[in-house]
């Protein structure tokens, strides 16, 4: 995660202006509002918890630099981790504002990307998407740690990752992964697929650092209302409700910059 924050200073010149003026840790996102007026959400991994995962800085994290709570991203409390990730969120969202000559915006949905037969593995469950993905797959393999039951898909252990995801075409990683640190590890195993796409709202980063390290999409979201976005995250609501009030995808394709030149 370092690799991205420091891509991300570059990319902004300086950031030392730049405060978060609100957080919310809800049930499912994590939402921060920078003093720029952007928005950024990030998974809340509540689930890695057996009790309460109350944290001893709160209310000391609202007015602090943009440039400090990034670096939370790279905590291992998992929820500072959270709240990290969504600040990296708002300021690439402050990014794509600045230098929108850098940014190709892309409407090639994730099921766009699938062909008929694939081996597709997701590291995440994505349930809403798995209907439409066994019209052109051959076979489906998830990588979750929480409990699901759905017999359309087979559940593969941690052990197997290197082996499953290493055969694949096409691979699906949560952006929770950014949040958990898993991020590195699958990538180092997922250099043969030929698709490998960082996907849902928590991967709504600038793309070039992880196009660097073999991405070829990123499927993210771009928040639109901000406050009504840390209002939708309070109330405990999920992407559904995130995408209908206020947000909408936007997604990254490494091919269209290797085409244009742009780096």
């Amino acid at each position: 995660m370092d690799w991205l924050i420091e891509f991300l200073k570059k990319e902004l010149d300086d950031v030392s202006g730049v405060r978060v003026e609100d957080v919310r840790v809800g049930l499912v996102y994590t939402g921060v509002l920078i003093s720029t007026g952007h928005g950024g959400l990030a998974y809340t991994p509540i689930h890695e918890y057996s009790g309460c995962p109350s944290l001893s800085i709160a209310g000391e994290i609202s007015g602090s630099p943009a440039s400090e709570v990034i670096m939370m991203a790279l905590s291992r409390n998992m929820i500072e981790a959270s709240i990290g990730v969504a600040t990296i969120n708002a300021l690439s969202q402050l990014a794509f504002e600045i230098h929108p000559e850098r940014y190709i915006f892309s409407n090639v949905d994730v099921l766009d990307l699938i062909k008929r037969g694939d081996r597709v593995s997701m590291i995440g469950y994505f349930g809403p998407l798995i209907p439409n993905i066994l019209k052109k797959a051959g076979e489906i393999y998830v990588f979750e740690k929480r409990r699901v039951s759905d017999n359309r898909v087979r559940f593969v252990s941690p052990s197997e990752m290197p082996r499953i995801i290493g055969s694949s075409d096409v691979i699906l990683i949560s952006g929770s992964t950014l949040v958990n640190k898993t991020i590195n590890e699958i990538l180092r195993f997922s250099g043969g697929a030929r698709e490998i796409v960082l996907l849902g709202p928590t991967a709504s980063v600038i793309p070039h650092p992880l196009f660097e390290r073999g991405v070829t999409a990123v499927m993210g979201v771009r928040i639109k209302d901000p406050r009504a976005m840390l209002r939708v995250i309070s109330e405990a609501g999920g992407t559904r409700q995130i995408l209908a009030k206020c947000a909408e995808k936007i997604s990254f394709l490494k091919r269209d910059y290797d085409s244009r030149g742009v780096g």
